[in-house]
């Protein structure tokens, strides 16, 4: 607040006079510098001498070291390339070399113009074409006039098409290309015409022209010659005349540059252009706006503002020896220089740049802001880079030249001017701007910095991931406060962003976090979050902000309603949020450059194409918007400025061109109705939109109407078909730019397979009929062969039914026999078992269950047989032999059972022995003769070796107690006889047992189950 005048002057009673004078000469220089510190600061001062982005044109169909002539648009957009070695045509995706037109006029393209009808023409040293609907087309010059002038501009063309030629020691030649009989040549008088000259068509088609040292202009109307009085062209090589946009007629000679004033006949001098022009080219041309482009050695001229702007090496030209160039409609400049081929510098009116070049401590920028006194600090790689605008130099902070961690990636201004920076180690550094002095806050409780924000009140806010602090500050005695996170675990932030109020919204793991200075706010995955890395985010308000992801792709827009419940917007964008500007329009950083959301919807991109000194965008800074609307862009190639000319409006869609078709290996002319014979029928077709500067961001489809039923998208400039059957076809293209939803018209070609001889209609008739009598005579024959054949069939079918049955049978047998003994396996033994089983129990329900009628009733036995000693065969004399073995044993067991019962091969050397027609009390005479048939007589192995062995033999009834079919089932009396089977092999081999129910089974204390019969209790298990 401001004392009032009382307290003033009671306060300076006591002050000396000479400190009162101090009091007064402080505060008269404040007032002074306070005003001038404000308009600094609303002034954006920029760095001196920024460069563009050039980009070489050098791979374009090895146009690397050519010499260009002369450039020139057309009417489609094309543009085209003169050069010392041949003419090209670019059409944005390939440069094709015109080899037709050497013809006409050689491979040394002298001169080139674009007609006001906009058809391109040329000259060369054997003479004059143009090129129209598709073709080139020579100018008939009488072989009398010829040769062409010497020099770089050497024919004009008027609205009509007339064309003005200066041919050497003959003078001005008139030609009429529609009556090209009719010539006239005139101004023989005014020169010997031998040395080079200009001439150049005004805007009321009048022909201005030199002559020795006389401007001559001829009007079109009178064919009258008039020459300029009291101007003299200067004595030295003539290179060209060029009108401006605003209609003033500028001379160029070897040396210098002249504006031509025809109201008071004088020449005045540009001095300011000292570039000497090239001995064979160097004609100027005209920029968008009307201004010149002056080619010369020291680089190129362009005027601008009234003042003249040179343009050459330091601003990343491949030469300064400059020989033509040409802005084209898209704003690209292009420069050709001696031997470098083609420079394209694009986005020059918009787009400037620095780098290590210009004064930046390091190509690799990371961060820029304004100070309170207007100057400009990017941080790089290498430290801060200031540039002071009243000294026009760039400064560094000393402190942080040797610093360990001089690579500043964030600054902010504080409250009090003063800039923190955070450098890659986690430390952050205070800097006072005016002494460079710095203050260091390694780490907060031991934990370095991740990411420092400025609160509107101009508090500086910084995380360590598990602390969030905040900075006041008062010089340096800074201590940090720290601000309490959400009552929750695992809280970590890792970067910050304020709405204008003064809202924190923070990203974290998973999370994220809104703080209104009160009270906390999370939201999660579960909550609407489509990832849980959050690199980058920008607050539009209190309630909106937008975030992107690391781990999937896209971007999503956070609002809060009035109730505080979110409401998510995803969008699938390879992006990084960068900021709003002040259109409201939403910023976004990719891999291939920048791209601006519209309030409207629609997207614009800016990119490395457009101007941008490079795609990769620095991600710990938002683009900075500066006072003038312009927005400085920080890269890891330098530091980019781009200032919007004008307002960006949605383009239309571009124009489709059909550079080449080539129909059946011809090329063909879009005007001319073309067909081809069925055996000719493929097609190539190159198409572009004609997008000069961007191409890559236009998408096309075509199609092939009366082949293809859809259109095919495609970023490719080329069709090719093949084998096209006869038929009426038209090939359709459209392409549009990458964001928009609407195509160009249809760009179409027509064309005609034509059938072949048998494929006319009179052909197809006779071919009809003949069809017709031949099916009638067809179906006759083939009705009485099909009769006979039909009863052939019905024999064949009826014995191969009966072979097929057999061969069932036969395979069904196959599926249920142990393939090696010819025994049945275990899968016969189950799908039999279950008949046989329900056989003994009928047996027992229709005794009762009694001992009476025993003779009625039927048991099964089962027997396992196993070989002694089995192993050894296999052992020593190899398993040739052991299956031998199996297979003789087998035929002893099969000979003593008899026909009802089954011989199952159970497994390795393991027989299972279903007897059906013996009882429980001959089982034991039954094994007696298996343990003989084995034992008795040698077995044959094989080679001559017979081996005796034995057997050893368990088994055991079912029902197992007789009278009770339910006990036991068949599985648990298989395992009583394998019981029994081990029994045997225990009590030394060559033996069978036999396991029964005891006379005390059915009275015993212990049940009969199987799991009590395992142990082969005596109160329960007979051993037979």
């Amino acid at each position: 607040m401001r004392p009032d005048s009382g307290e003033k002057d009671a306060g300076l009673i006591s002050v000396s006079k000479a400190f009162r004078f101090r009091i007064c000469a402080v505060w008269c220089a404040l007032a002074a510098l306070l005003p001038g510190a404000r308009a600094e600061e609303e002034r954006s001062d920029f760095p001196d001498n920024p460069r563009f982005t050039v980009q070489r044109f050098e791979d374009q169909e090895g146009m690397g070291a050519v010499t260009t002539t002369a450039l020139g648009q057309d009417a489609q957009g094309f543009l085209w390339i003169g050069t010392q070695t041949g003419l090209y045509r670019y059409d944005g995706t390939r440069a094709k070399k015109m080899l037709e037109v050497e013809s006409i006029i050689g491979h040394y393209v002298v001169d080139l113009l674009i007609a006001p009808d906009g058809t391109p023409w040329f000259a060369g040293t054997r003479g004059i074409a143009f090129y129209k609907d598709g073709q080139f087309q020579k100018l008939e010059i009488p072989a009398s006039s010829m040769p062409l002038l010497n020099g770089v501009q050497v024919f004009a063309v008027d609205s009509k098409g007339i064309v003005y030629a200066m041919m050497y020691k003959r003078g001005l030649l008139i030609l009429d290309p529609k009556n090209p009989g009719k010539t006239q040549t005139i101004a023989q008088e005014l020169s010997n015409w031998e040395m080079p000259e200009g001439i150049v068509r005004a805007v009321d088609d009048s022909i201005w022209f030199t002559a020795g040292r006389k401007l001559a202009r001829l009007s079109v109307e009178s064919r009258k010659i008039s020459v300029e009085p009291g101007i003299r062209v200067p004595n030295e090589r003539v290179v060209a005349l060029q009108f401006d946009g605003i209609g003033m007629l500028w001379l160029r000679t070897a040396t210098r540059l002249a504006r031509v004033d025809t109201r008071q006949h004088k020449l005045t001098f540009a001095e300011e252009v000292v570039g000497e022009a090239n001995e064979e080219e160097g004609k100027p041309s005209v920029d968008a706006e009307g201004k010149l482009l002056v080619p010369s050695s020291s680089g190129l001229y362009w005027q601008q503002n009234g003042r003249w702007r040179l343009v050459n090496v330091k601003h990343g030209l491949a030469s300064n020896l400059i020989q033509c160039a040409m802005e084209d409609r898209e704003g690209t400049l292009w420069v050709g220089g001696s031997g470098t081929g083609l420079d394209r510098l694009t986005g020059v009116r918009e787009w400037s740049a620095w780098t290590t070049a210009e004064g930046l401590p390091d190509n690799s920028t990371w961060a820029t802001l304004r100070d309170r006194r207007g100057r400009l600090w990017v941080s790089t790689a290498h430290g801060i880079g200031i540039w002071d605008g009243q000294k026009r130099s760039w400064e560094n902070v000393p402190a942080l030249q040797e610093h360990a961690g001089r690579q500043i990636r964030q600054m902010q201004v504080a409250r009090d001017g003063s800039i923190w920076a955070l450098t890659i180690t986690g430390a952050i550094v205070q800097i006072d701007p005016e002494t460079y002095g710095t203050t260091t806050i390694a780490n907060y409780r031991g934990r370095n910095f991740v990411s420092i924000e400025a609160a509107p009140d101009g508090s500086i806010w910084a995380t360590t991931r598990a602390r969030l602090v905040r900075f006041v500050p008062r010089g340096s005695a800074t201590k940090p406060i720290e601000v309490p996170l959400p009552a929750m675990d695992d809280v970590e932030i890792e970067y910050l962003a304020f709405s204008p109020n003064g809202v924190l919204w923070a990203t974290g793991p998973g999370a994220l976090y809104r703080y209104d200075g009160k009270n906390w706010k999370v939201l999660r995955v579960k909550d609407g979050l489509n990832g849980q890395t959050m690199t980058s985010l920008a607050a539009l308000n209190d309630n909106e902000v937008w975030v992107a992801y690391n781990d999937v792709v896209g971007v999503t827009r956070v609002t809060l309603g009035k109730n505080g419940i979110p409401r998510f917007e995803f969008h699938d964008w390879d992006r990084t949020v960068v900021g709003r500007d002040a259109k409201n329009r939403m910023w976004f950083n990719g891999t291939d450059g920048i791209v601006i959301l519209w309030p409207d919807g629609h997207l614009q991109r800016l990119n490395h194409a457009n101007g941008l000194i490079w795609d990769d965008l620095s991600p710990w800074t938002k683009t900075r918007e500066e006072a003038d609307g312009s927005y400085l862009i920080a890269t890891s190639r330098g530091l980019s400025r781009y200032k919007p000319v004008g307002e960006v409006r949605k383009e239309a869609p571009p124009k489709v061109v059909l550079t080449t078709v080539v129909l059946g290996g011809t090329e063909r002319s879009m005007s001319q109705k073309s067909f081809v014979d069925s055996t000719d029928g493929s097609l190539m077709v190159q198409f572009s939109p004609v997008v000069l500067d961007t191409p890559e961001q236009v998408t096309c489809r075509y199609q092939l109407d009366g082949l293809e039923r859809r259109p095919t998208e495609t970023a490719q400039r080329e069709v090719r078909y093949g084998g096209l059957p006869a038929g009426s076809y038209e090939f359709w293209v459209q392409c549009k730019e990458a964001d928009s939803p609407s195509y160009s018209t249809k760009t179409s070609f027509y064309f005609r397979v034509l059938p072949n001889l048998w494929q006319s209609s009179w052909s197809r008739g006779l071919m009809v009929v003949g069809l017709m009598g031949g099916i009638w005579g067809f179906v006759s024959l083939r009705t009485r062969t099909l009769n006979r054949r039909k009863s052939e069939l019905e024999r064949a079918v009826a014995q191969r039914s009966a072979e097929l049955l057999q061969k069932n049978k036969e395979l069904e047998q196959i599926s249920l026999t142990d393939p090696l003994t010819g025994t049945r396996n275990r899968r016969y033994f189950y799908e039999t078992i279950p008949t046989d089983q329900a056989q003994t129990l009928r047996s027992y329900q229709k005794t009762g269950g009694s001992q009476k009628g025993t003779g009625a009733r039927r048991e099964l036995i089962f027997v396992l047989v196993d070989i002694d000693r089995f192993k050894r065969v296999n052992d020593e004399m190899g398993h040739a032999a052991g299956d031998r073995l199996l297979q003789e044993v087998a035929k002893r067991i099969a000979s003593v059972m008899r026909r009802s019962d089954d011989l199952v091969r159970w497994g390795g050397e393991e027989f299972l022995l279903v007897c059906r027609t013996t009882d429980r009390e001959n089982a034991s005479l039954l094994c007696t003769r298996v343990l003989e048939a084995v034992r008795d007589l040698p077995f044959d192995v094989g080679n001559g070796v017979q081996v005796h062995k034995t057997c050893s033999i368990g088994w055991a009834p079912y029902p197992w107690v007789p009278g009770d079919t339910e006990m036991l089932t068949i599985d648990n009396v298989i395992e009583l006889a394998d019981k029994a089977l081990y029994l045997a092999k225990r009590e030394g081999r060559n033996r069978s047992y036999g396991l029964v129910p005891a006379a005390t089974a059915t009275c015993s204390e212990k049940s009969v189950s199987i799991e009590n019969l395992r142990d082969c209790p005596p109160e329960l298990v007979q051993i037979v």
